[in-house]
């Protein structure tokens, strides 16, 4: 039983009309991310996720990929970006889709405290049932431990303990890790008295069982992460003890080279381990755990374009990737390589906030779809004319319901595939998977949370992104103009960070209409003796360049504004990105402080 919102409490706070630029607002991404995040089930099939859009017909199509994500990888990832969406945005749309989902979570328990996909549902999928699976186990680790946070219900920490329990008796100890033999269990299974480490592909396993490699870092990720995040929000040991001993596996197996170099086929999923050790590293305060994660990012960022974010599927050099020219993006790699740059950064490992700003800025940003209008200025002769085989399809206004989502394969400077036929041009029918609009709505928090910190008296404005927050509100003019003005609530002295296209001693500085003296240390300039009501006023020159790259294969014409992409060359045929550039305009706006002020992420 679930009488109450649970995510109710993340709408509660003070929302306050404003004036502010026209230009990237995270928080409002978030609130656009909402209406996606609640707009993918289907109530009649016991709440099933609809995972990848198709806009390559009239009418577009929404349709499942799989058991697995329609209701254990999937749905998980998607409480937890409800959570920190609606924290940061206020947005109390649909909170009944909250409750509806997690009440089927909560349904699918088993009495061994792992999730059970139904038995009865989606019938065109017809492998045995009922299972669990690793990865959906890790997620919703996650998501309970956002919901401990911000519900006062303790069954969310009841039920993660019941997981981390069972799922710790599901490992195995070797040469000081821990290991899962495989990714897929069935009820009441226990562990084989000879079970290893996978070495072959498992018949009837996960959707990683069939490549030993593959289900080691698909065991690590999820589970890894989940694990060590509940081991931080609740100090229960079982679950540090779950945390170390995968990441331990991984730093084994794959994570060795003291260079961080890594061999892996699937971008996403060898960063999302990656993540997993990160994620213990931090629960133990291990340095060197966290030193090896730095030199695997700073390794990783060569492997894709770290001017825009560009991080393609296919791990550069696999046969993969060589095998697919012109290599798309999906967010979630993106979302991956900025979550770990924030964590090195916060924990002091480097200072990679110029990476998470271009990022931020490029594809990450390009790649959210916030209207539709684009579909109106595709050539009709795009679009498939015979009409969709999948089963189960859904076409209920699947446009609209797709607003807030992040595609999932882009080019440099297209959002949508088109490919070559017998017939000309083509839209692909796969245009948004939606694990990366969890991703990205969920890792839109995390740079978010980290635009202002705090640190004792000092208030710390590390990115030039617009931001409200407890001690100062941030209006970037970025990429329209060189300015940015704060607006002090509470806060004596701030910092505020210079990006890496600056030079911090031409930053000229003014606290209502007076020029004022600053200290500049580094990148950081430093203002001091504010007081509440103060507006402090930072001006400086905003250089534009051109650059040449090539790109997923392809070369491109840049021009930058700043961090910004402000054109690219050629431009793209479906869905241009970068067309759509800020004004800097004032514009009315709500901004919004939650109640709870901030989650452990």
């Amino acid at each position: 039983m679930l009488d109450h919102h649970p995510t109710a409490r993340c709408t509660t706070g003070e929302h306050y009309e404003a004036e502010a630029p026209d230009t990237l607002d995270l928080a409002g991404r978030m609130g656009l991310a909402v209406n996606a995040l609640t707009g993918v089930w289907d109530p009649a099939e016991r709440w099933a996720l609809g995972f990848v859009v198709d806009f390559s017909r009239r009418p577009a199509v929404l349709f499942p990929s799989h058991i697995t994500d329609a209701y254990l990888n999937i749905p998980p990832k998607f409480l937890e970006a409800l959570v920190v969406c609606r924290l940061a945005s206020g947005n109390a749309e649909h909170l009944d889709v909250d409750r509806e989902v997690l009440r089927t979570q909560l349904s699918l328990l088993g009495d061994d405290g792992l999730t059970y996909c139904p038995t009865e549902t989606l019938s065109q999928f017809t492998e045995p049932r009922p299972f669990s699976e690793v990865w959906g186990e890790g997620r919703l680790l996650l998501a309970l431990s956002m919901l401990a946070q911000v519900d006062d219900d303790p069954r969310w920490v009841e039920v993660g303990k019941r997981k981390i329990d069972r799922l710790l008796a599901l490992t195995r100890e070797k040469d000081g890790f821990r290991f899962l033999w495989k990714g897929r269990f069935r009820p009441g299974e226990t562990v084989p008295l000879d079970a290893d480490e996978p070495a072959k592909g498992i018949e009837g396993g996960s959707l990683a069982d069939g490549n030993p490699v593959f289900s080691m870092i698909y065991s690590v990720g999820a589970l890894g992460h989940g694990s060590g995040l509940f081991a931080r929000v609740t100090g229960y040991e079982p679950a540090l003890e779950l945390s170390r001993g995968l990441a331990r596996w991984a730093l084994a197996r794959m994570f060795m080279n003291d260079d961080g170099r890594y061999t892996f086929m699937h971008f996403h999923h060898g960063l999302y381990a990656l993540m997993a050790v990160c994620e213990y590293g931090c629960a133990a305060n291990d340095r060197a755990v966290l030193e090896r994660v730095d030199a695997c990012y700073r390794w990783a960022r060569e492997m894709g374009d770290p001017l825009i974010g560009f991080y393609p599927e296919a791990m550069p050099g696999s046969d993969w990737y060589l095998g697919r020219p012109g290599n798309t993006v999906e967010i979630c790699e993106v979302a991956d390589m900025v979550w770990l740059a924030l964590y090195l950064t916060r924990a002091g490992l480097g200072d990679y906030w110029d990476d998470v700003d271009r990022w931020v800025r490029n594809v990450y940003a390009e790649a959210q779809v916030c209207d539709t209008r684009f579909l109106d200025h595709i050539p009709e002769g795009y679009f498939a004319t015979e009409p969709s085989q999948r089963s189960h399809q859904d076409t209920r206004d699947i446009p609209q319901r797709s607003v807030g989502s992040f595609l999932g394969w882009m080019r440099a400077n297209d959002g949508l595939t088109v490919t070559k036929t017998e017939q000309g041009p083509k839209l692909s029918d796969h245009a948004i998977m939606h694990c990366c609009t969890a991703n990205g709505a969920r890792t839109l928090y995390c740079v978010w949370d980290s635009i202002v910190t705090r640190n004792g008296d000092e208030v710390r404005v590390n990115l030039l992104l617009n931001r409200a927050s407890p001690w100062v509100d941030v209006d970037s003019y970025l990429p329209a103009e060189g300015r940015v003005v704060l607006r002090i609530k509470d806060a004596s002295k701030v910092s505020v960070r210079i990006p890496e296209w600056g030079d911090p001693w031409e930053v000229r500085v003014s606290v209502g209409d007076q020029r004022r003296r600053v200290r500049v240390e580094g990148r950081w300039v430093r203002v001091a003796r504010l007081k509440p009501g103060d507006q402090v006023t930072l001006t400086f020159p905003l250089p534009e360049r051109v650059v040449h790259r090539v790109i997923g294969e392809i070369p491109y014409k840049l021009v930058l504004r700043g961090s910004n992409v402000v054109s690219i060359d050629p431009k793209g045929i479906a869905l241009p990105l970068y067309e759509h550039q800020p004004t800097g305009k004032l514009m009315r706006t709500t901004r919004f402080m939650p109640q709870v002020r901030q989650v452990v992420w």
